[in-house]
């Protein structure tokens, strides 16, 4: 087994120093994110915000979020957020009380819906926040929840 491994991360590690010679690759894209530059690691709302560039985001009533009032599981809040802005690349969601508050990124491509359905995690009562990038501006808006049985552990 001990052979196999090897031959196995040798040619792992071979083929992407090809990749990253030949420039189908880049360095950073090889080597895992620091924990510093990962906004999923981050611990505050304010983090997120400054590692995504969003600090100025400028509230929005064409961003839309349908959450329940109250959650009575917060092991499973589901969450519908939809944006009307022109032009929308990226929508992320935050809880603002998790221990680490991102909950999710996406990416939409030319004339996709700007629309997203999911259930998250809420550790306890607070803000359902997203935001929406369309261009080079940063847009947001949010829900409050109050969870009655934490998800995070609770």
């Amino acid at each position: 087994m001990k052979r196999r491994s090897f031959l196995k991360n040798t040619i792992i590690a071979s083929a992407t120093g090809v990749a990253v010679s030949a420039g189908i690759l880049s360095p950073s894209m090889a080597l895992a994110a620091k924990h510093g530059d990962d906004p999923f690691k981050s611990k505050s709302v304010d983090e997120v915000l400054k590692m995504i560039g969003a600090t100025a985001a400028e509230a929005s009533d064409k961003i839309k979020i349908k959450a329940p009032e109250i959650a009575e599981n917060g092991a499973v809040v589901p969450v519908t957020i939809t944006s009307k802005i022109e032009g929308t690349t990226e929508i992320y969601s935050i809880s603002s009380n998790n221990p680490t508050p991102l909950s999710a990124k996406y990416t939409f491509g030319e004339g996709a819906e700007a629309s997203i359905k999911s259930r998250f995690k809420m550790g306890k009562s607070g803000d359902v926040v997203a935001i929406v990038k369309a261009g080079d501006k940063f847009y947001t808006a949010k829900a409050a929840v109050k969870v009655t049985k934490g998800g995070c552990g609770g």
